[in-house]
């Protein structure tokens, strides 16, 4: 990538993209679990990113439950809205700030809280009778957060390089 407009639309689209595959998180379920003896199935449930931290709270574990909101849903929602206008040139007071405070967050953040909470799922739901299947939708919100880190990575190099670079 030679030009700075290629970094620039190169971020836009790869953030668009991650954007439509971590809605389509959201409709396709993560995990299908159920009730049942061998290979017979007596009962199915599948379970939704939305429904997930529920899951927690309905549970008393309101930490866990937060912890998975706060880096699944409202930790990316930001995460989306900050970079897409600063993609489109609009600046923050204390844009820099709130660029360094995003990317600490992101370095601990959504992929390693999402897969733990995966696993805590799947290992509280896997016995002889009930079985877990994890679904589409948790590879579908896995592609959203790798394009979301891809697109940060292209929007640093953008705003990094100097004007005269653009040629």
């Amino acid at each position: 990538m030679n030009n700075k407009n290629d970094l620039k639309w190169t971020a836009v689209i790869l953030l668009v993209t991650s954007a439509i595959f971590f809605g389509m998180g959201f409709l396709f379920p993560l995990l299908q679990t159920g009730y049942g003896i061998g290979p017979i199935t007596l009962r199915t449930e599948y379970i939704y990113l939305g429904t997930s931290f529920r899951y927690f709270f309905d549970h008393g574990e309101i930490f866990i439950g937060l912890l998975l909101l706060f880096f699944t849903i409202i930790f990316p929602a930001l995460k989306y809205i900050f970079l897409l206008m600063t993609l489109l040139g609009h600046s923050f007071p204390r844009h820099h700030y709130i660029s360094t405070i995003l990317e600490i967050i992101n370095k601990w953040a959504m992929l390693d809280v999402f897969v733990v909470a995966v696993l805590i799922l799947n290992m509280k739901f896997d016995t002889t009778i009930i079985v877990s299947k994890l679904e589409s939708g948790t590879t579908l919100f896995a592609v959203s957060v790798l394009l979301l880190m891809t697109s940060s990575f292209f929007t640093r190099k953008w705003l990094a390089r100097p004007p005269a670079m653009n040629k």
